[in-house]
């Protein structure tokens, strides 16, 4: 018994000391890589609202990459931060209407593919489905 007792000691042994090499290993390679960006979050209003919050304080990176495929191809985390600089005050308007809706408790109307928030009388904010997650299309 005492043998078999040993056994699965170093069994034990022998796992945490590799799970304490694979921790190892995966914090070097967080601490060696650039700024990462999270992955997008399942829930389309936490889409949203990370998006506008990123806006809002000029993450561009971080909005960028929650926008729809067909935005990311056609622009840079740099042309986003630009755009959002030359709207005036369009834009911050529209990110702190949208923050106050998502934190008022404003529902989505959330499809298959479609998901919309009605943020002001013509003015919506619009996310797709696409793989990977929901992704920010529209914010008027």
């Amino acid at each position: 018994m005492a043998g078999g007792g040993r056994v699965v000691y170093h069994a034990a042994v022998r796992l945490s000391a590799a799970g304490l090499l694979l921790a190892g290993l995966l914090l070097s390679a967080c601490a060696a890589a650039p700024r990462a960006v999270r992955p997008a979050p399942v829930e389309p209003a936490e889409v949203l609202e990370r998006f506008a919050g990123a806006a809002e304080d000029g993450r561009w990176e971080e909005a960028w990459a929650l926008l729809s495929a067909r935005w990311r191809a056609r622009t840079t985390p740099d042309r986003l931060a630009s755009d959002w600089r030359v709207s005036g005050p369009v834009g911050p308007e529209a990110t702190a209407r949208v923050l106050a809706l998502l934190r008022s408790g404003a529902l989505l109307a959330v499809g298959p593919r479609e998901a919309v928030l009605a943020v002001a009388e013509g003015r919506r904010a619009r996310l797709v489905s696409e793989e990977g997650g929901w992704r920010v299309d529209a914010l008027e």
